[in-house]
């Protein structure tokens, strides 16, 4: 019983005890002394200082929220969090929002900023991608982001670097300026950049596409642009721009019109139709626009039955050929809606599958059948064509070897494998030369510290034996280089043969796994396996970083310096989870 009131009524047990002790001291005036509850303790205990192991780590928690989950800095001062924090952790005492903001944010940008530095030092070659962007919150500051992409112990692995704050004009060379800048700031070398993807803007291409002193690297159009540009050119046939804009119309007359929307619920549970709301789309994203116009065909009898009732609506319904023109569209389109998202991985090798995704669109979907209407041909050779046009002949080339080296495709899809196959070995060779030099540097400066042997007399260095020694030495020398050569294009030689022997992995497969399992087996086709399974077929990294910026430089936090804005997206993306 006693223990009941203990553990249940401890105010009650408390009392009894008191009165107890009392009488049993057999004294009235002496007072009990009570043992305090676990609760009482706690609270008579002192709350835990600044320097304290556990307010460091509560402290670096509430950062890692805020930079993680892109909440405001603010949000640490108000009365909700402090409730929450006072309610869990009644100890800790919350530091003021300039503590975070001041010391303990750039403490951890600082901190992740080493380790990512690290990280990709280990890495051997680089592929990036970069964009310009506007905030929409604020005073609309322009921005310019920058992502890499490398290899290390055949893992993929992209770094979020910089979105720095670009206030001068979008030229090519300020943007190569702002490139230099960057890789100063981070210690890479130039030279072992292999390709940079951005959009098909004209200072992008301008800055790393004509001049390779400026970007020794090879340029890509990011694969969404290009097909996004080549679907918006067919689009604009007139036939299809009537359809199109007359399917906009109707659904702007339902989205301001609140009676329209709920009697157009009403409609769909009456008529067993899918309740789910017109598409609105954005004129410069092709994939809005093909959801608006198969949202539009999905819930036609829904808003047909709303129209019927209104006949001052009528006209908003669009005519039945602009809806067979709508039909025709979204045969061509309905294909071609997977494969932005799918090239867009960040942790998938994702370039070598270019060529393939391209010689499905051009050959299957984009292909001109007998039964095809006039107006499919004309739209599908518009697409074909600017399509085709958007990658030149050395990005072709770089997209032929990088599906060579990937076991799923092994140049399946090139149009010349034999010219592939020579790009593979002329290219193994570059790469073991460069190897050779690095080495041959290495020992030389090791030699460089071991003494020298006293030099030889004039008359020595003039007799007989010391020329026939030096001819000798040429000629060996210059022997040993073209064996070398010949030597190492017969191992890259028998290394493509043994490599095309073996069987294609799944197309579900990761290839750098693969390659992990073989690379001591094909030692030099790994080589280029490395420096081009890194390279992004789009720019949605770096879009992805726009999208979180926008989050973090939102309206509410208009007054965010640019400084602030790049440290907290370098920590929303490069912290780990």
């Amino acid at each position: 019983m006693f223990a009941h009131i203990r553990d249940n009524h401890p105010l009650q047990f408390r009392e009894i005890k008191s009165g107890h002790a009392s009488s049993s001291a057999g004294s009235s005036s002496a007072e009990a002394i009570v043992q305090p509850t676990v609760q009482e303790a706690f609270q008579r205990q002192a709350s835990y200082g600044p320097s304290s192991h556990r307010a460091k780590e509560i402290n670096h928690a509430i950062a890692y929220c805020i930079a993680k989950n892109m909440i405001p800095i603010y949000t640490v001062a108000k009365p909700g969090f402090l409730k929450l924090m006072k309610t869990t952790v009644p100890l800790y005492k919350v530091p003021s929002q300039k503590f975070f903001s001041k010391t303990e944010l750039p403490k951890m940008y600082n901190s992740l900023k080493e380790d990512v530095g690290k990280r990709i030092a280990q890495g051997k070659w680089y592929a990036a991608t970069t964009d310009l962007w506007t905030s929409s919150g604020g005073s609309g500051h322009p921005y310019i982001s920058f992502t890499i992409h490398y290899l290390t112990d055949w893992k993929l692995q992209s770094n979020c670097l910089e979105t720095q704050f670009f206030p001068g004009d979008h030229t090519a060379d300020n943007i190569s300026e702002f490139f230099d800048n960057m890789l100063q700031e981070w210690g890479i070398n130039k030279e072992f950049f292999v390709s940079i993807t951005t959009d098909n803007a004209t200072n992008m291409k301008k800055a790393f596409e004509s001049d390779t002193t400026t970007f020794p690297g090879q340029w890509f159009g990011c694969f969404g642009h290009n097909l996004n540009l080549a679907i918006s050119k067919a689009l604009k046939n007139q036939r299809v721009d009537t359809a199109v804009r007359s399917c906009r119309h109707f659904v702007q007359g339902f989205s301001r019109s609140w009676k329209r929307r709920r009697e157009l619920r009403n409609k769909q549970e009456a008529l067993n139709v899918p309740q789910r709301s017109l598409i609105h789309d954005i004129v410069t994203r092709w994939g809005s626009t093909q959801k608006m116009l198969q949202r539009f065909l999905e819930q036609q009898q829904a808003v047909c039955a709303v129209l019927a009732t209104e006949r001052g609506a009528w006209h908003l319904m669009p005519k039945d050929a602009d809806i067979a023109v709508i039909e025709q569209v979204l045969q061509i389109l309905q294909p071609l809606s997977a494969f932005t998202d799918a090239l867009a991985s960040e942790s998938r090798v994702s370039l070598s599958a270019l060529r393939p995704v391209l010689s499905h669109i051009i050959s299957d979907i984009l292909e001109v059948k007998n039964e095809d209407s006039a107006l499919t041909i004309d739209l599908k050779r518009v697409m074909k064509s600017d399509l085709e046009s958007r990658y030149s002949v050395d990005a072709k080339k770089v997209m032929d070897l990088t599906s060579f080296v990937d076991p799923r495709f092994k140049g399946s899809f090139s149009d010349d494998l034999d010219a592939t196959v020579n790009c593979c070995i002329e290219e193994a060779s570059k790469l073991a030369e460069m190897t050779t030099l690095s080495e041959g540097a290495a020992q030389t400066e090791q030699s460089s510290t071991t003494p020298t042997p006293p030099p030889t007399s004039e008359k020595q260095q003039q007799s007989l034996a010391t020329l026939l020694n030096k001819i000798t030495s040429t000629r060996q020398q210059r022997a040993e280089e073209q064996e070398g050569e010949g030597s190492m294009k017969s191992k890259t030689e028998a290394e493509i043969k043994l490599y095309l022997s073996l069987p294609l992995i799944k197309s579900e497969a990761d290839p750098l796994q693969w390659w992990s399992l073989h690379a001591e087996e094909l030692p030099h086709l790994a080589t280029l396996a490395e420096k081009f399974l890194c390279i992004p077929a789009t720019s949605v990294p770096s879009e992805r970083v726009f999208s979180a910026s926008g989050h973090i430089l939102s309206p509410q936090r208009s007054k965010l310096k640019p400084e602030k804005v790049n440290m907290l997206t370098f920590l929303h993306f490069n912290l780990e989870d």
